[in-house]
Order: C-alpha cells, then structure tokens, then sequence
C-alpha cells in the first residue's frame, strides 16, 4: 500500500487497539525498509519488499520480536544490508534474545507455551552488517535525506529516523502502544522523559511535522503531541503507583501490586521495566531498601 509518493507501507492489528505498521522508502536508486514486523506478516513483508523493490537496506529501530520477526525472508529475498543500533545479539541469535527478554525465573516460569509464543514472532537470526548512531543518514535517491536519531526509553537503543525533507518519522515503539493488556514498557524512565521532550521540541520548531510509528496509525502535529503526552502519562502513573505501594515490601510483590494498581498482566514485561523503575527512585531518592525490603522516603 502507498502512503504518499515515495512511502509503501502494510500492517496488521496484533491485539484491539494495538496496530503493527512497516514502512518502506522507495527511492529512485535504491529502497529502505524499516523493521520487519512478524513472522505471521512474512506474504505481507515480502509483498512489500517487491511493491518497494530494489529493498538494498533494512533499519532496525530496536531489537524487539515484533520489530524483526521477518528479518530471514527478507535477506533471503533482497540481501538486502541489516542496520541496528545496539542489542545484536538480539538479532542475531533468538535463544539470547528470548532468554533476555523473557528473564525465565522463579516469578516468571518458563514453559513451552511462551517459548512458541515469542520465538514464533521471528523466522529466523540475520546478521547485522553495520552499528548505527545519532547523525547516520542515509539517502536512496536525490530528494529523501533519513537521518538516525537516538531515543532511548522503551528500549536503550531505541532510534528513529527523520526524512527531513518532508518532515516524516519513522519510529518504533517511542510511542507506546498503551491499549496492550501488559505493561509496554521502557528501559529507562528518566531517558524516556529526555527523548519525548525532545520530539516536542522538534515539532514545536517544525522540524517533525508528521510522525509514522509502529503501533498507531499516521500522525500530523497534533496527534503526536497527544500522544506524546498520553505516554508521559503513563510514565507518571507507573512512578506513582511504584512510590504508593513501597511500604517495606519485597520487589516481586510491589511488581503484582502496581500491575493489579494499574489493571496490567503478572508478565516480564512488566517485571523488568519495574526493576529500572525502582532502580532510578532509588537513585532519585525517592525510594530506599532496607534488606530486601522496599520502602517510600
């Protein structure tokens, strides 16, 4: 599907309220594909590769499952070159990636059931041919200039890339997708704060003027202003519930009691972004430990 002149994109819906979109540049001397989707998104994928053709570089935004889940499909069908910014090993090796990702522990038991789940989101490991940071541009014909931009939160190394000729975003999950049923979460609450104050800045000065992210549909100005500060919100609800339940409890219990506060899933999704989060009160002050023992200052 065409969006616009040079933008092809397709999508499914992964959950109510939850849409997946992958966009694809096509220029007049080569075409650029960001993220790969899902597995289960592999004939609308490779659809789009064709549609877009010649697909010569794939850009990662992070190296979550429903980010990379076709990436073997579509070096098999381009070889075309895989750019990412950090977390390979993610990319390149999925028993790493699922066992990072998924922390299988006491409070989150493995099973095969979950191992299908997230393992069958990926077709498979590719290598990652270069590392990409702030500034990296890339530019498939004379007219789309697409510049990295670093903005970490939901992931650490989490990026976006700016055609500034148009003043299009393309982003992964910068923007969260706060319908899911589990925590959608962030790797660093305070570093999440910095980049959407950073967006706001950008499109206060014009530079963004539309943002395509992965799980919601296109937005001009005013929508990704909106959700820009529905997400700032949900960071503010999951710092107030984490400091409201600190009362001299043990970390897995202020992890179900901030999920049931905030009507989420027992999930490690959730778990891990808990972990960071208590981690940064603690170093804000906000937060102590006595023992294992959570306590509110």
């Amino acid at each position: 599907m065409i969006l616009d002149s040079f933008i092809h994109y397709t999508k499914v819906d992964l959950m109510p309220g939850v849409p997946l979109y992958v966009y694809a540049l096509k220029g007049n001397h080569f075409s650029i594909l960001i993220d790969t989707g899902i597995n289960q998104m592999r004939e609308q994928i490779v659809g789009l590769c064709k549609e877009a053709s010649p697909v010569k570089n794939v850009l990662i935004t992070h190296a979550h499952a429903d980010h990379i889940g076709c990436n073997s499909a579509v070096k098999n069908l381009t070889n075309a070159q895989f750019f990412a910014a950090g977390a390979i090993n993610w990319i390149e090796d999925l028993e790493i990636h699922y066992k990072e990702f998924c922390i299988p522990s006491e409070h989150l038991p493995d099973s095969e059931e979950q191992r299908k789940e997230i393992l069958g989101l990926m077709d498979g490991p590719v290598h990652v041919d270069a590392i990409i940071n702030e500034g990296i541009t890339f530019r498939p014909d004379d007219e789309i200039d697409l510049v990295t931009l670093e903005l970490p939160g939901h992931k650490l190394e989490e990026v976006a890339f700016l055609e500034r000729n148009s003043g299009t975003l393309f982003m992964g999950d910068v923007l969260l997708a706060l319908a899911a049923p589990f925590f959608h979460g962030f790797q660093t609450a305070r570093g999440f704060r910095k980049s959407l104050k950073r967006l706001e800045n950008m499109i206060n000065k014009n530079e963004i003027k539309r943002i395509l992210a992965a799980h919601h549909p296109p937005l001009d100005q005013e929508g990704s202003l909106k959700s820009i500060n529905d997400t700032k919100h949900f960071l503010d609800q999951v710092e107030d519930a984490t400091l409201n339940v600190a009362k001299g409890i043990d970390f897995p219990a202020l992890w179900k009691n901030v999920c049931t506060s905030l009507n989420k899933q027992f999930e490690f999704r959730g778990f891990a972004m808990l972990e960071v989060q208590v981690n940064e009160l603690i170093e804000e002050g906000k937060l102590f430990k006595e023992g294992n023992k959570i306590f509110r200052k």
